[in-house]
């Protein structure tokens, strides 16, 4: 009898066309990644502030450090994903990530934190959680791929709702500095692990792509852009209008990203709003974020992504104006809803269509030559916020400013050019 019960299951799990595995392992590395570096340093903002002293702009350096350093190896980075496989820069990138975590704890200087969160960490967040679970789950899919990039992604918004509680908590019964050391060895014994899960591309195990039968040369991938799959040299991609049009998108979205990452729980503080209450605020808006991003993964699949993405940044752009207003918690709760659906759905529909333009051979060396105009606002963003705090005593102005950048961004994405096939295709 048990041994009929095993036989089912094995059988059942061979029906599960392995890219599925291979979304749920990183979905969970993306978790820890997201959860602990993206959006954990907020966490520690207010503690580190509280024991050395430091003035918020130059806290929040930290962050812009972490993006600067991001961007500039953005193109290595994705090179290297392309050239040396995604398990394998996987593995050295999570790596990295447990050790800085843990060197963290020995920090004892605004230098120290700048070297270690702003260099280390994020050498291993670029690596390890952002370019190769991304470039991995490209490679598995075409025809699904933005329902894959959808759970893949939610990932990020688990990680994100799950790890803030959570790192609050570790800092308030422990002291920041248990906490790090935490983290550090969580990451070594759970994400690590699952990147042996990870296979760099169907091919590889003698599939296909959405696990189609057939040959690659009768995969056909129906988009808005084109009716077969396409397979843009990063040489071919850089001479499109289509390329530069979606870098600078990505660009002016990414001004409000990391200031309402960097700022929110010091904002909600000055409010009013506890430490450890404005710590879940921001973990309840990313969680209200995962809903968004599977619904719009999936309808990214059978509508237009980039009429899709306009909406989502006019309507991303409403709820930071509800942010700047709000006063009372139903307010509150209302930008938590607005702005995180659409904040949520945002981020897959931007990798898989990135996909969708270019294909997949190159996909993770493109997407790092966007980084360093995504740097530029993910860098400057934080800085001018402390800044404008710093001198007006209020996060208002610079709110205002990133709230017109998203607006733009929604509308160069509208308007991104359907672009022209390599020769080889016509």
């Amino acid at each position: 009898m048990n041994l009929d019960i095993i036989s089912q299951v094995k059988a059942r799990s061979k029906k599960v066309f392995y890219g599925w595995w291979v979304v749920v392992a990183g979905t969970v590395i993306g978790a820890f990644g997201a959860g602990t570096i993206f959006y954990g340093f907020s966490a520690f903002f207010n503690p580190m502030i509280a024991e050395f002293g430091w003035p918020r702009a130059a806290m929040a350096g930290v962050s812009s450090l972490s993006r600067l350093e991001g961007g500039l190896q953005g193109p290595i980075a994705g090179w290297l994903v392309d050239k040396f496989s995604p398990r394998r820069i996987l593995l050295i990138g999570v790596t990295i990530a447990g050790i800085g975590f843990m060197a963290l704890s020995l920090v004892n200087s605004l230098l120290s934190l700048y070297l270690i969160f702003g260099l280390l960490l994020s050498m291993g967040f670029s690596l390890g959680y952002n370019n190769a679970p991304q470039a991995a789950v490209a490679r598995w899919f075409i025809r699904k791929r933005g329902r894959a990039f959808a759970i893949l992604l939610s990932g990020n918004g688990i990680g994100g709702a799950l790890f803030l509680p959570l790192i609050a908590f570790l800092i308030t019964q422990f002291g920041w500095r248990w906490a790090v050391i935490f983290i550090g060895l969580a990451t070594l014994a759970i994400p690590l692990t699952l990147s042996l899960l990870i296979k760099n591309s169907p091919e590889e195990m003698g599939l296909q792509p959405d696990g189609q039968p057939g040959t690659q040369e009768s995969l056909s991938l129906e988009t808005e852009f084109t009716t077969e799959e396409v397979d843009f040299t990063v040489r071919e991609a850089l001479k499109t209008g289509s390329f530069w049009t979606y870098a600078i998108a990505m660009m002016l979205r990414s001004f409000i990203l990391s200031a309402i990452v960097v700022h929110q729980i010091p904002h909600l503080v000055d409010m009013g709003i506890s430490y450890q209450t404005a710590s879940a605020v921001l973990g309840l808006m990313i969680l209200i974020s995962i809903p968004g991003r599977l619904l719009f993964g999936w309808l990214g699949d059978r509508f237009s992504k980039k009429i899709l993405l306009a909406l989502l940044c006019f309507v991303q752009g409403a709820g930071v104006f509800i942010f700047i207003q709000a006063n009372t918690l139903p307010l509150l709760y209302l930008y938590i809803v607005i702005y995180g659906l659409s904040y949520g759905g945002v981020i897959p529909l931007t990798i898989a269509l990135r996909a969708d333009l270019f294909g997949r051979r190159n996909f993770a060396t493109i997407g790092g030559l966007t980084m360093p105009l995504s740097m530029i606002g993910a860098v400057t963003a934080p800085i001018l916020a402390g800044y404008l705090y710093d001198v007006s005593q209020s996060y208002s102005r610079a709110f205002y400013i990133f709230l017109v950048m998203i607006v733009l961004s929604g509308v160069l994405f509208l308007f991104i050019p359907r672009p022209t096939p390599p020769k080889r295709y016509s």
